[in-house]
């Protein structure tokens, strides 16, 4: 079907994004979400999935490190350990 599209008619959003990734998979999300309002998330990862994995990868000593490979602040990670080391304790 994208061999009907012309490119340089196309809408400058449109345009960008076949640039992007190409223009079959611009024209496969217009087909899917045309006409649809998104806002993609500042971040690429999902927090609660993040979480899991820091209390999973913490060794006592990388809190700095999972924060920069996941982008979240070391306060984030803090704050989430500290919430695990609570639910521990509780249990």
């Amino acid at each position: 079907m994208t061999d009907e599209v012309d490119k340089e008619l196309l809408n400058e959003f449109y345009q960008e994004l076949a640039d992007l990734i190409g223009l079959e998979n611009a024209y496969k999300l217009h087909e899917t979400y045309r006409g649809l309002s998104y806002t993609f998330p500042m971040r690429l990862y999902d927090p609660k999935k993040v979480a899991q994995k820091i209390v999973a990868e913490y060794n006592g000593e990388n809190a700095s490190e999972l924060a920069r490979r996941y982008g979240y602040s070391m306060r984030w990670v803090l704050e989430v350990l500290r919430k695990e080391r609570e639910r521990k304790h509780k249990d």
